[in-house]
Protein backbone atom coordinates (compact mmCIF):
# COMPACT_ATOMS: atom_id res chain seq x y z
CA UNK A 1 0.00 0.00 0.00
CA UNK A 2 1.12 3.49 -0.87
CA UNK A 3 1.47 6.29 1.73
CA UNK A 4 -1.27 8.44 2.44
CA UNK A 5 -3.85 6.46 -0.43
CA UNK A 6 -7.34 4.62 1.01
CA UNK A 7 -7.63 1.62 1.05
CA UNK A 8 -10.73 -0.85 1.94
CA UNK A 9 -10.95 -4.30 2.79
CA UNK A 10 -14.29 -6.30 2.79
CA UNK A 11 -15.89 -9.75 4.39
CA UNK A 12 -19.53 -11.54 4.10
CA UNK A 13 -20.80 -13.11 7.36
CA UNK A 14 -18.47 -15.66 8.35
CA UNK A 15 -15.53 -15.54 5.94
CA UNK A 16 -12.41 -14.11 5.73
CA UNK A 17 -11.91 -10.99 4.31
CA UNK A 18 -11.35 -10.57 0.59
CA UNK A 19 -8.18 -8.47 0.59
CA UNK A 20 -7.10 -4.23 0.36
CA UNK A 21 -8.11 -2.29 -2.84
CA UNK A 22 -7.92 1.60 -3.31
CA UNK A 23 -10.87 3.30 -3.02
CA UNK A 24 -12.19 4.66 -6.43
CA UNK A 25 -11.25 8.43 -6.60
CA UNK A 26 -7.55 8.60 -5.98
CA UNK A 27 -7.82 10.92 -2.86
CA UNK A 28 -5.26 11.59 -0.38
CA UNK A 29 -5.26 11.86 3.58
CA UNK A 30 -3.49 12.52 6.56
CA UNK A 31 -5.40 11.17 8.86
CA UNK A 32 -7.82 8.75 10.28
CA UNK A 33 -11.27 7.70 8.20
CA UNK A 34 -14.84 7.86 9.28
CA UNK A 35 -17.35 5.47 7.78
CA UNK A 36 -20.94 4.66 8.15
CA UNK A 37 -23.81 2.93 6.24
CA UNK A 38 -26.77 5.24 5.38
CA UNK A 39 -30.15 4.30 2.87
CA UNK A 40 -28.60 2.21 -0.17
CA UNK A 41 -24.86 3.41 0.26
CA UNK A 42 -21.41 2.85 2.39
CA UNK A 43 -19.95 6.27 2.86
CA UNK A 44 -16.73 7.34 3.96
CA UNK A 45 -15.23 10.56 4.98
CA UNK A 46 -11.94 12.12 5.07
CA UNK A 47 -9.97 15.06 5.74
CA UNK A 48 -7.98 16.28 2.79
CA UNK A 49 -4.01 16.76 2.49
CA UNK A 50 -5.74 20.29 2.40
CA UNK A 51 -7.48 20.20 5.50
CA UNK A 52 -10.92 19.92 3.44
CA UNK A 53 -13.70 17.43 4.53
CA UNK A 54 -14.45 15.23 1.83
CA UNK A 55 -17.14 12.30 1.07
CA UNK A 56 -16.79 9.13 -1.27
CA UNK A 57 -20.00 6.44 -1.51
CA UNK A 58 -20.76 3.09 -2.94
CA UNK A 59 -23.76 1.19 -3.22
CA UNK A 60 -23.92 -2.60 -2.42
CA UNK A 61 -21.00 -4.74 -4.13
CA UNK A 62 -20.48 -1.44 -6.68
CA UNK A 63 -17.44 0.86 -7.07
CA UNK A 64 -17.05 3.68 -5.07
CA UNK A 65 -17.69 7.18 -7.26
CA UNK A 66 -15.61 9.39 -5.74
CA UNK A 67 -14.07 12.39 -3.29
CA UNK A 68 -16.30 14.91 -3.29
CA UNK A 69 -15.78 17.81 -0.62
CA UNK A 70 -19.04 18.20 1.58
CA UNK A 71 -21.62 21.33 1.47
CA UNK A 72 -20.22 23.61 4.25
CA UNK A 73 -16.51 24.75 3.83
CA UNK A 74 -15.33 23.49 7.00
CA UNK A 75 -11.23 22.48 7.71
CA UNK A 76 -10.26 20.21 10.46
CA UNK A 77 -7.17 19.59 11.32
CA UNK A 78 -8.38 15.80 13.30
CA UNK A 79 -9.99 12.60 12.42
CA UNK A 80 -14.01 12.86 11.90
CA UNK A 81 -16.53 10.75 12.80
CA UNK A 82 -19.72 9.86 11.33
CA UNK A 83 -23.07 8.14 12.37
CA UNK A 84 -26.48 7.49 10.62
CA UNK A 85 -29.45 8.06 12.68
CA UNK A 86 -33.12 8.04 11.35
CA UNK A 87 -33.70 9.44 8.21
CA UNK A 88 -29.84 11.49 8.19
CA UNK A 89 -26.52 11.11 7.76
CA UNK A 90 -24.24 12.42 10.62
CA UNK A 91 -20.42 13.67 10.22
CA UNK A 92 -19.06 15.37 13.52
CA UNK A 93 -15.40 17.37 13.16
CA UNK A 94 -13.20 19.28 15.47
CA UNK A 95 -13.24 22.71 14.40
CA UNK A 96 -9.78 24.66 14.37
CA UNK A 97 -10.96 26.47 17.18
CA UNK A 98 -11.48 23.66 19.04
CA UNK A 99 -14.83 23.63 19.27
CA UNK A 100 -17.08 20.64 18.58
CA UNK A 101 -19.37 20.10 15.06
CA UNK A 102 -21.94 18.40 13.17
CA UNK A 103 -22.84 18.84 9.51
CA UNK A 104 -25.72 16.20 8.10
CA UNK A 105 -27.72 15.10 5.31
CA UNK A 106 -30.56 13.40 4.25
CA UNK A 107 -30.39 10.56 1.61
CA UNK A 108 -29.81 11.47 -2.09
CA UNK A 109 -29.72 15.48 -0.67
CA UNK A 110 -26.74 17.96 -0.12
CA UNK A 111 -25.11 18.37 3.65
CA UNK A 112 -27.01 21.81 5.04
CA UNK A 113 -23.79 22.94 6.82
CA UNK A 114 -21.66 23.19 10.02
CA UNK A 115 -23.10 24.30 12.98
CA UNK A 116 -21.86 23.67 16.32
CA UNK A 117 -22.84 20.98 18.78
CA UNK A 118 -25.19 22.49 21.68
CA UNK A 119 -23.08 22.41 25.10
CA UNK A 120 -20.38 24.61 23.78
CA UNK A 121 -17.08 22.21 25.01
CA UNK A 122 -13.88 22.36 23.74
CA UNK A 123 -11.23 18.83 22.90
CA UNK A 124 -7.91 18.44 21.37
CA UNK A 125 -8.98 14.70 20.43
CA UNK A 126 -11.28 13.11 17.99
CA UNK A 127 -14.63 12.42 18.45
CA UNK A 128 -16.92 8.92 18.18
CA UNK A 129 -20.29 8.73 17.38
CA UNK A 130 -22.81 5.68 17.15
CA UNK A 131 -27.17 5.79 17.35
CA UNK A 132 -28.91 3.74 20.07
CA UNK A 133 -32.22 3.73 20.90
CA UNK A 134 -33.67 7.07 20.05
CA UNK A 135 -30.81 9.08 20.40
CA UNK A 136 -27.54 9.74 18.43
CA UNK A 137 -24.70 10.45 20.80
CA UNK A 138 -21.18 11.76 20.09
CA UNK A 139 -18.38 11.24 22.54
CA UNK A 140 -15.33 13.62 23.25
CA UNK A 141 -12.31 13.75 25.52
CA UNK A 142 -12.41 17.03 27.06
CA UNK A 143 -9.25 19.43 28.04
CA UNK A 144 -9.28 17.56 31.44
CA UNK A 145 -8.70 14.62 29.70
CA UNK A 146 -12.38 13.14 31.07
CA UNK A 147 -14.51 11.32 29.07
CA UNK A 148 -17.97 12.88 27.94
CA UNK A 149 -21.03 12.12 26.00
CA UNK A 150 -24.00 14.66 24.41
CA UNK A 151 -26.94 13.00 22.86
CA UNK A 152 -29.88 14.22 21.11
CA UNK A 153 -33.22 12.86 19.67
CA UNK A 154 -34.19 12.78 15.74
CA UNK A 155 -34.32 16.55 14.62
CA UNK A 156 -33.81 17.80 17.85
CA UNK A 157 -31.07 19.65 19.45
CA UNK A 158 -28.13 18.41 21.36
CA UNK A 159 -28.70 18.39 25.08
CA UNK A 160 -25.40 19.26 26.17
CA UNK A 161 -22.19 17.62 27.41
CA UNK A 162 -22.02 15.50 30.54
CA UNK A 163 -18.86 13.21 31.41
CA UNK A 164 -19.58 9.24 31.06
CA UNK A 165 -19.70 7.76 34.55
CA UNK A 166 -16.63 5.53 35.27
CA UNK A 167 -13.86 8.64 35.68
CA UNK A 168 -11.72 7.57 32.87
CA UNK A 169 -9.19 9.50 31.42
CA UNK A 170 -7.45 9.64 28.09
CA UNK A 171 -5.37 11.16 25.25
CA UNK A 172 -6.35 9.45 22.90
CA UNK A 173 -8.92 8.51 20.26
CA UNK A 174 -12.29 7.28 21.53
CA UNK A 175 -14.81 4.45 19.28
CA UNK A 176 -18.17 3.84 19.82
CA UNK A 177 -20.88 1.58 19.03
CA UNK A 178 -24.29 0.23 19.71
CA UNK A 179 -24.39 -3.64 19.91
CA UNK A 180 -27.89 -5.56 22.05
CA UNK A 181 -29.10 -3.70 24.53
CA UNK A 182 -26.18 -1.83 24.95
CA UNK A 183 -24.14 1.81 23.98
CA UNK A 184 -20.38 0.92 24.07
CA UNK A 185 -17.84 3.19 23.86
CA UNK A 186 -13.87 2.17 23.91
CA UNK A 187 -10.68 4.43 25.14
CA UNK A 188 -7.14 4.11 25.47
CA UNK A 189 -5.52 4.10 29.06
CA UNK A 190 -2.68 4.14 30.95
CA UNK A 191 -3.35 0.62 31.94
CA UNK A 192 -4.88 -2.08 30.05
CA UNK A 193 -7.37 -1.19 27.45
CA UNK A 194 -10.98 -0.11 29.23
CA UNK A 195 -14.36 -0.99 27.96
CA UNK A 196 -17.18 1.52 29.56
CA UNK A 197 -20.46 0.75 29.37
CA UNK A 198 -23.02 3.60 28.96
CA UNK A 199 -25.44 2.94 32.34
CA UNK A 200 -28.12 5.00 34.22
CA UNK A 201 -26.32 5.37 37.32
CA UNK A 202 -23.14 6.36 38.85
CA UNK A 203 -21.10 8.83 40.09
CA UNK A 204 -22.01 12.90 40.00
CA UNK A 205 -21.48 14.19 35.89
CA UNK A 206 -18.81 17.24 35.21
CA UNK A 207 -19.32 19.43 32.47
CA UNK A 208 -17.32 19.56 29.33
CA UNK A 209 -14.54 21.79 29.75
CA UNK A 210 -16.10 25.08 28.08
CA UNK A 211 -12.67 27.23 27.74
CA UNK A 212 -11.70 30.89 29.51
CA UNK A 213 -15.28 32.67 28.84
CA UNK A 214 -17.97 31.39 26.57
CA UNK A 215 -17.65 32.71 23.52
CA UNK A 216 -20.64 33.42 20.40
CA UNK A 217 -21.44 30.72 18.29
CA UNK A 218 -19.64 31.06 15.26
CA UNK A 219 -20.21 28.89 12.01
CA UNK A 220 -17.43 25.66 11.44
CA UNK A 221 -14.17 27.15 11.03
CA UNK A 222 -13.29 27.46 7.40
CA UNK A 223 -17.55 27.95 6.72
CA UNK A 224 -19.07 30.63 4.85
CA UNK A 225 -17.68 34.06 4.77
CA UNK A 226 -14.29 32.85 5.64
CA UNK A 227 -11.36 33.43 2.74
CA UNK A 228 -10.16 30.12 2.16
CA UNK A 229 -7.23 29.45 -0.15
CA UNK A 230 -8.23 27.70 -3.74
CA UNK A 231 -6.86 23.91 -2.65
CA UNK A 232 -8.59 20.64 -3.56
CA UNK A 233 -8.46 17.28 -2.36
CA UNK A 234 -4.96 15.67 -4.24
CA UNK A 235 -5.37 12.91 -6.57
CA UNK A 236 -3.61 10.45 -7.93
CA UNK A 237 -1.35 11.27 -10.93
CA UNK A 238 -2.61 9.42 -14.68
Amino acid sequence: MNHNRIYVNSARQNQPFDGWNEIQGGGLTDHPLAAAAFGDRLYVFAAGTDRRIYVNSARQNQPFGGWNEIQGGGITDHPLAAASFGDRLYVFGRGTDRRIYVNSARQDHPFDGWTEVQGGGLTDHPLAAAAFGDRLYVFGAGTDRRIYVNSARQNQPFDGWTEVQGGGLTDHSLAAAAFGDRLYVFRHGDGPADLRQLGPSGPPVRRLDRGPGRRPYRPFAGGRGVRRPALRFRHRDG
